[in-house]
């Protein structure tokens, strides 16, 4: 009898590790996800409908903009418009980027205006303050925003470059959003795009590199996400949120629906979910490059349209510079 208590306590100790472990790896997780197909909303703890969309504006509306750029009184329409996610403290990226892909008189039949969406550090404010003051004083591209940018308020980021697309520049006919860390073909963006003011795209045109994933469960990811956060088993279809493209009308529409829908902490979830509201499919292009592509000389980025991995701004200077000489930048 004896023994058999023995065995049973020996196998309790070895389910307790096992137990404990699928949990932090997320397999018992997954076993309570609800399916997405069947079951989606958003957000969680209401029950919006679509005749019924009277929520009060999530807090990013509350947020000021402290800076802004100097062409917005202009009335001459634009073809594209840059948005250029960035840090304080990326100047050389900035300074890199307004020499290659976001010198706005790359082309001279295409208007193109260039915008660096900026938020505030999280100490040292005063100095801060100066020093883009003076960049915006000397470049007139730049949009300040009082928000503290860290990395899970990405999305308050994104949301603060559409609103202010929408309430104060609205007249492009399209919005290119990017990272400040990417490698950018400006005239593969407008080869895509179509000439002039025409275009063969849908007029809800929401274009960039497309995952449809699944949430990471397990305990010791950065990006792991709890059933109460997320219960559902894939993530709407996305856009990764480091090079993407907006119509003008798909970013209306997207501003409209942002000013309904809470914040969600990943920035390319969260616009997936807007474009699942909005009703705007993602449209899936190869030219954006999540996962950088080897380098070989300028041919082997004739066809890039964008590129995540370039955070040695002399490098991209450098790339960009050669695929401009060969006629592909």
């Amino acid at each position: 009898m004896l023994q058999k208590h023995y065995k049973l306590l020996l196998k309790c100790a070895l389910a307790i590790p096992i137990i404990f472990l699928l949990d932090f790896c997320g397999i018992l997780t997954h076993l309570n996800e609800l399916d997405f197909e069947r079951h989606f909303h958003y957000p969680l703890n209401t029950s919006i409908t679509k005749n019924s969309l009277s929520v009060v504006p999530p807090p990013v509306y509350s947020y000021k903009f402290l800076k802004m750029p100097a062409f917005m009184q202009e009335e001459e329409p634009t073809r594209l418009t840059i948005l250029v996610k960035s840090a304080i403290g990326h100047v050389k990226q900035r300074a890199a980027i307004r020499k290659t892909w976001g010198y706005e008189s790359r082309f001279s039949d295409v208007q193109i205006r260039r915008v660096f969406l900026l938020g505030m550090p999280e100490s040292d404010e005063s100095k801060t303050e100066n020093d883009i003051a003076k960049e915006a004083k000397q470049y007139g591209d730049i949009v300040h925003c009082d928000f503290v940018d860290t990395y899970f308020n990405n999305t308050i980021k994104t949301t603060m470059g559409i609103r202010w697309a929408r309430e104060n520049y609205d007249r492009s006919d399209f919005y290119l959003f990017v990272d400040d860390d990417y490698y950018v073909s400006i005239k593969n963006v407008l080869r895509f795009l179509g000439k002039e003011h025409e275009t063969h795209h849908q007029p809800l045109l929401f274009a960039g590199y497309v995952f449809q994933t699944a949430p990471l469960r397990h305990k010791f990811s950065k990006w792991y996400v709890s059933l109460a956060e997320y219960p559902f088993d894939k993530w709407p279809p996305y856009v990764t949120a480091g090079a993407f493209i907006f119509s003008r009308d798909a970013l209306i529409k997207m501003y409209e629906t942002s000013r309904q829908m809470p914040l969600f902490r990943f920035d390319d979830i969260y616009l997936g979910i807007l474009a699942l509201k909005a009703q705007i499919s993602v449209h899936h292009c190869d030219g954006f490059h999540f996962h950088r592509p080897a380098y070989y000389g300028p041919d082997s980025y004739s066809t890039v349209i964008a590129s995540h991995g370039f955070s040695d701004p002399q490098e991209m200077e450098h790339i960009w510079n050669e695929c401009r000489s060969a006629n592909y930048a």
